[in-house]
């Protein structure tokens, strides 16, 4: 098994061992790939989940049995939701213990299955080859997302052998001909064209084709939140996001287009919310349950071969209006200034904060939780990206209540050596939920830390420099300097809000 993990090109896993993930290990000892040991499961998934956002690769991670791998389905959850290429690996407790109630022994496809593309547990290990393949095609192939291969403790003992008459090759989904000449047909026909450009441009790595055609079009662009930087943001045709939470200029054009060509998105509550939409919907995906019934055309395809196949000869001369994020905050603007970093996001204020300071400059270069939402998401993943990316400045940013979750880590970052810089909002608060319960409750509860940790000391305790800033200015210096792993916490008021509108939770 671990012989083909390198030969699919695998180099980096997140990880931690467990008794009958022992002979998995013996094998990792002796292969090229580096183990990377973390101190939760779940951060091995999110550490993997960074890696794959960040490179376009594959992520890689293992899990022991019971306990193990449910921390591993706790984590998996998230590139599910956001579409992320990420193989995990549990160990099981072996077969002739299965099924009677032992320790450690849980149902385990029963608990992955909904949560992944693609489950197997490898009970003849004759088949591991094709099972290991399959899984690393389910992976990548069509709309991506993550698999998961249980092996119980006796089966990973066992012989077995590469087959290497068969190496797993992703198909290409090409759209059908005469549905791109009805889409250009209807392109040409349109008055104000818009192209919503979501996550599965990135994943199909379509930003070159996609500004080639705009260039040479004049179509105007507005993306996902999670569909930012697949062109610059700064580019003139470039309105930015849409939606809950997109810029207000790129949510008048989708309100006032005649035609919407969407492209690797999905149209959900975040992505046009209460917009009122007017015009024909022409939807591009690769995969059929990502349409929707609002859609008036839909063509499966993968996004760079239906680019590649749009020819149109017009020059679309549309007068659009250009904005950026005003929800935000001066410390946020800084760390938004350095425009060639990589940054992962947690959940919270800071969240709408950053993302609202961010002008995306390139595909892959912000990272957040954006369907599952995941408090603790960013120091791990921050770890995988700074790995994927050795010389990319890789910055998380997270808040008081994310960073308890996944501070453990902080040993993980000393331990490699990992030079991440880490943004520390603090506000001694579940800020966000804290705002929501004002508004729906005019109260407050369960939500302040009383008595916090002095994060600070926290972090040397793990042997992380460490400062606190008093000014955006002052932030902005610290992170110019960085060139070892640090923590900088940034207070911040309870009092500092974030705008929002009262939300539904009470009907």
């Amino acid at each position: 098994m671990v012989n083909t993990l390198e030969k699919l090109g695998f180099k980096i896993a997140f990880g931690i061992p467990g008794m009958w993930s022992l002979p998995i290990y013996e094998a990792l000892a002796s292969s090229k790939i580096k183990h990377i040991l973390v101190r939760h499961e779940q951060n091995a998934v999110f550490a993997a989940d960074g890696y794959a956002r960040s490179s376009g690769s594959i992520g890689l991670c293992f899990g022991s049995a019971g306990q193990g791998a449910i921390n591993i389905a706790s984590g998996i959850v998230t590139p599910f939701k956001d579409h992320s290429p990420v193989l995990s690996i549990t160990s099981h407790v072996p077969t002739y213990e299965q099924g009677k109630g032992w320790i450690e022994d849980i149902d385990l496809r029963a608990i992955f299955s909904p949560i992944t593309k693609f489950f197997a547990q490898i009970n003849d290990p004759l088949k591991a080859y094709e099972v290991l393949c399959n899984a690393y095609l389910s992976c990548i192939e069509g709309c991506p997302g993550p698999s998961c291969i249980a092996i119980p403790g006796d089966i990973q003992k066992q012989e077995s052998s590469i087959n290497l008459n068969y190496i797993p090759i992703p198909r290409k989904i090409i759209p059908k001909e005469e549905e791109v000449k009805i889409v250009i047909k209807k392109i040409l026909n349109a008055k104000f064209p818009l192209i919503l450009a979501g996550r599965g441009c990135i994943l199909s790595n379509s930003s070159d084709l996609l500004l080639r055609f705009i260039e040479s079009t004049g179509i105007p662009v507005v993306t996902s939140m999670m569909g930012r930087g697949i062109i610059p943001e700064d580019y003139p045709l470039c309105l930015g996001p849409v939606g809950r939470r997109g810029f207000e200029k790129a949510n008048k054009a989708l309100s006032q287009c005649d035609l919407l060509l969407v492209l690797g998105c999905r149209l959900t509550n975040m992505t046009i919310g209460n917009i009122d939409l007017k015009c024909e919907i022409i939807q591009v995906d690769i995969e059929e349950k990502n349409f929707s019934p609002i859609a008036n055309m839909k063509v499966k395809s993968d996004i760079s071969s239906f680019l590649e196949s749009l020819n149109i000869n017009r020059k679309f001369m549309i007068s659009i209006e250009k904005s950026y994020g005003e929800d935000t905050i001066e410390y946020a603007k800084a760390i938004a200034s350095f425009s060639d970093a990589i940054f992962t996001i947690d959940i919270g204020q800071h969240t709408i904060w950053i993302l609202n300071a961010i002008i995306a400059k390139k595909p892959r270069q912000i990272i957040f939780s954006g369907n599952m939402s995941s408090m603790g998401f960013s120091i791990p993943a921050a770890i995988g990206a700074k790995l994927a990316n050795p010389n990319k400045r890789v910055i998380s940013v997270v808040g008081d209540g994310g960073f308890q979750i996944s501070s453990s880590e902080l040993a993980t970052i000393k331990e490699n050596n990992i030079p991440i810089v880490i943004c520390l909002f603090n506000n001694r608060s579940l800020g966000l939920i804290r705002q929501i319960q004002e508004i729906v409750y005019g109260r407050t509860f369960g939500v302040d830390y009383s008595d916090t940790p002095d994060y600070l000391k926290l972090a040397e305790a793990y042997g992380i420099n460490t400062t606190r800033v008093s000014n955006p200015k002052e932030l902005i210096e610290v992170i110019n300097k960085a060139k070892e792993p640090i923590l900088i916490e940034i207070p911040i008021s309870k009092e500092e809000k974030i705008k929002i509108t009262k939300p539904r939770i009470l009907e």
